[in-house]
């Protein structure tokens, strides 16, 4: 029936090699399945005939323990076809010279976008493949879907490191303003699990999301009152929020380039924010942007959510065979925290933002109870890596 090819693209999560993982060990029981490719760095790594084969003398040992994306991630941007015909020419024959007829590729939305361009591509030529994507993102931003392999883990490790920056910073009488950046260019689910600490209050005093206007006076005067009151302040912040214009709040004070996607690229708006609070308020004050970590500190990740990464994976594979193509595996929550796994069409999903609920905001600087329903079954169960001397073991491929 032909070979089976996966690929990685975007930024990784804890989880992202625990789809792969399922893709793998799911296609490995089906022989009509000839060959079993990993491209190295996505969609390049295809244009580029750079692949691992993957057989059942495969070691595939701790690969769902292991953060970053095994295979090499990247961030390329395809044109709708017919432009750039000669890329898309280039994709088709090295999908006929190793005999590709599956394709998954894992990631955000713009993975999900090429997704749909390559099936409407092999469609319009008649080239026989089945094209699936498979969800992944920290941001939880896909639509179409309960929510994203990769969140659960992300908004354990972000609200454990909220609780435990609550405790570093409560230790004096008299303390400071402390400004923690967490990860959202447009959707705050990310920022608004830093709320999940304060079931045990240990979280930030106030939160702010994109999906709220921010207003500076405003914030200014929650940040006085509150340290008035207690001496400290703990702020949550997501990396893109905007004010009433629409104009990222990070630009009042920086600039900055596009990503490969045209994305202004983020991060900083911690220290705008503090950098304001000095001047402003002259309360003493710090920023962190906890940065990388978000998605990559395994050793924190949701049980749940490795397990639904994984069938995703296995799932996937199980619709290939079936013939399916140009949909995105997504995840359906029914009552008592069941997931059915279910195929969304990809145009319905390319390149568009799940937003986090306005609804679950109250006041413009926090998160109502309402969430906490949502995302505790996402967060449990411990999946901890193997250790050896004390220090965590990860998987690794060659990827000459």
């Amino acid at each position: 029936m032909g070979s089976l090819l996966v690929g990685q693209s975007g930024g990784p999560t804890a989880v992202i090699n625990s789809s792969i993982l399922g893709v793998f060990k799911e296609a490995l029981k089906h022989d009509e399945i000839n060959h079993l490719y990993g491209a190295i760095h996505g969609i390049d790594g295809v244009i580029n005939e750079r692949f691992i084969e993957v057989t059942k003398e495969t070691n595939l040992d701790n690969w769902d323990k292991t953060p970053g994306a095994i295979l090499g991630s990247v961030r390329l941007r395809l044109k709708k076809y017919p432009e750039d015909l000669e890329l898309y020419e280039k994709i088709l024959e090295v999908f006929k010279k190793y005999d590709i007829t599956h394709f998954f590729y894992c990631g955000g939305n713009d993975s999900m976008d090429t997704c749909y361009k390559i099936d409407y591509y092999f469609k319009s030529v008649g080239y026989k493949c089945t094209v699936l994507g498979l969800p992944k993102t920290v941001d939880n931003d896909l639509v179409e879907t309960d929510h994203c392999p990769g969140y659960g883990s992300a908004a354990k490790i972000v609200s454990t490191m909220m609780a435990e920056i609550y405790h570093d910073t409560s230790v004096y009488k008299k303390g400071r303003v402390t400004i923690v950046e967490i990860m959202g260019r447009d959707a705050g689910w990310l920022t608004a699990s830093t709320h999940l600490a304060n079931i045990y209050n240990n979280g930030p005093d106030l939160i702010y999301l994109p999906e709220s206007p921010f207003n500076m006076d405003k914030f200014l005067s929650d940040v006085k009152t509150l340290y008035d009151q207690k001496k400290k302040v703990l702020v949550a912040v997501s990396e893109g929020i905007k004010d009433e214009k629409g104009e990222y709040v990070l630009n009042y004070q920086n600039s900055s380039e596009g990503d490969a996607f045209g994305h202004l690229q983020l991060g900083g708006v911690a220290l705008v924010l503090s950098n304001t609070v000095s001047s402003k308020l002259k309360l003493p004050v710090r920023a962190i942007e906890l940065n990388l970590p978000q998605r990559c500190a395994s050793h924190l990740s949701s049980l749940t959510d490795v397990k639904e990464a994984f069938k995703c994976g296995t799932f996937g594979v199980k619709s290939a065979l079936k013939n399916k193509t140009g949909y995105m595996v997504a995840m359906e929550r029914v009552a008592n925290y069941k997931i059915n796994f279910v195929l969304k069409p990809l145009n319905l999903i390319a390149e568009q933002v799940k937003s986090f609920p306005t609804n679950w905001i109250v006041n413009g600087n926090s998160i109502s109870d309402e969430y906490l329903d949502y995302v505790l079954p996402l967060i449990k169960g411990e999946s901890y890596p193997k250790y050896f001397n004390g220090l965590p073991v990860f998987a690794k491929i060659d990827k000459r």
